[in-house]
């Protein structure tokens, strides 16, 4: 904020009650400013040319206000797309019947709705961290909502591996092609991709082919 030219922080540390709700909703209201500073400088730049000071010039906020809330500008957008999608789970969680084909459709309709900032942090040099946030959000939907009881221990930690990439594949192609191909033919293919319970692979033909001419 300023006040009398001057670049200055409301930090409020007060104990009642309302006190500390002011400083939270000045906190939320700071990470907002310093997550938008950022996307726009993103616009222009890429990741690892910007600094906390452009940062802190963009957003108005001031450079201990930035230390106060992030520890580094990865931390920025890990915080702005794991916030971002603990909603998209919530909102799937609420979803009946909880199925692949009910859920997977939503997932691609938050892409295209987050598409600026998802493609502005692919190609500037965050694919990673979005990559990262793609990780803990698989596991974790799937930690709170796939009862099974093959889906435990080393099994499901290497599946939400095999699942997340292949997922984050998907979408990066699809932001890629700016949406071409329809949602119901990707619901189709990460329906296949993460919907398959484990089997006996031992006598499984690779060539399908062979496998229809029998």
């Amino acid at each position: 904020m300023w006040f009398n030219g001057q670049q200055v922080d409301i930090y409020w540390t007060g104990g009642d009650g309302m006190a500390t709700e002011y400083t939270r909703e000045q906190q939320a209201f700071s990470r907002e400013c310093i997550q938008e500073g950022l996307f726009l400088l993103m616009e222009d730049q890429p990741l690892d040319e910007i600094t906390v000071s452009a940062i802190s010039q963009r957003s108005g906020i001031s450079r201990m206000g930035f230390y106060r809330n992030y520890k580094s500008k990865q931390d920025v957008l890990d915080d702005y797309f794991s916030s971002q999608m603990d909603h998209l789970i919530d909102q799937l969680g609420e979803v009946e019947p909880l199925n692949a084909e009910n859920i997977i459709p939503r997932y691609f309709e938050f892409v295209r709705d987050h598409s600026t900032r998802f493609r502005l942090a692919i190609v500037s040099g965050g694919d990673q961290i979005l990559h990262d946030c793609f990780a803990r959000t698989v596991g974790k939907f799937f930690d709170q909502n796939v009862k099974r009881p093959w889906f435990t221990g080393t099994y499901a930690e290497f599946w939400q591996s095999f699942v997340t990439s292949g997922l984050y594949a998907v979408t990066v192609r699809w932001i890629g092609e700016n949406f071409l191909t329809p949602i119901p033919v990707l619901t189709s293919v990460v329906a296949h991709l993460a919907a398959q319970p484990p089997r006996d692979i031992s006598n499984v033909a690779i060539n399908s082919t062979a496998d229809e001419d029998e």
